[in-house]
């Protein structure tokens, strides 16, 4: 059995409070409270799944305190300047700082539910390319990944080109929309506060994250074949 047993409800309304207040010393008044309701949680639940998410990427970043959100936002480029999120999030996925070109999944809570997905994530043009090149060669193989994110109920989200990218037309139609994407990820959302409270949402991310395995390593193995060439 692992760590991880629930999250407090009681965190989901502090976390709340702590943004409406937007007050540096409402935050250090509660802040040992945050931790011990939601982010000490968060970490244990990143902990559990580590064993799983080894499996799928050895190179993943698996530190469980460098895998959870602050609750301090980072305003200095941003218009929005409230300090402080009502939302915590864990992301899987290598060092960003390490690596270019990766995917990523994910596991978020607000106060009212929770979100989960995968992504393709900080591609840049040679990623995009190697990308579409591999759309064009193994379809089949992105097809299976399609099917397996498609038994979670994930939706897709995505932001396209303008325009067609060259060699558009080796690709069937049912992928074009991926070819001209500039990013997409599929993301499932659910309101069900219960399975946070009670733990059982371990279970719900564990079958998800499988799920989401084809197309992880669909996009990995691009960034590893970028890093093999040198690019």
């Amino acid at each position: 059995m692992g760590s991880f047993k629930g999250f407090d409800p009681n965190g989901f309304m502090l976390l709340e409070m702590n943004k409406f207040n937007d007050s540096r010393d409402f935050y250090e008044s509660v802040k040992e409270d945050i931790k011990k309701m939601s982010i000490v949680p968060m970490r244990n639940l990143c902990a559990d799944l580590s064993d799983e998410l080894y499996r799928i990427d050895p190179k993943m970043n698996l530190v469980p305190t460098k895998m959870v959100s602050r609750v301090r936002r980072d305003t200095r480029y941003s218009k929005n300047k409230q300090m402080y999120r009502s939302n915590i999030w864990c992301m899987f996925m290598r060092d960003k700082h390490q690596w270019e070109n990766f995917p990523c999944m994910w596991f978020e809570f607000f106060p009212d539910g929770y979100s989960y997905g995968v992504a393709m994530f900080r591609f840049d043009a040679t990623g995009l390319g190697a990308f579409r090149q591999k759309l064009i060669e193994k379809p089949k193989e992105f097809r299976r990944a399609l099917t397996s994110i498609e038994i979670t109920g994930a939706q897709l989200f995505l932001d396209l080109f303008k325009k067609n990218k060259p060699d558009i037309e080796k690709v069937d139609d049912d992928l074009k929309i991926f070819y001209n994407a500039k990013d997409f990820g599929f993301t499932y959302h659910s309101n069900n506060m219960q399975k946070l409270i009670d733990g059982s949402i371990i279970e719900e991310l564990t079958y998800a994250v499988r799920a989401f395995e084809p197309m992880y390593k669909f996009l990995s193995e691009i960034t590893d074949e970028l890093v093999a060439k040198g690019e």
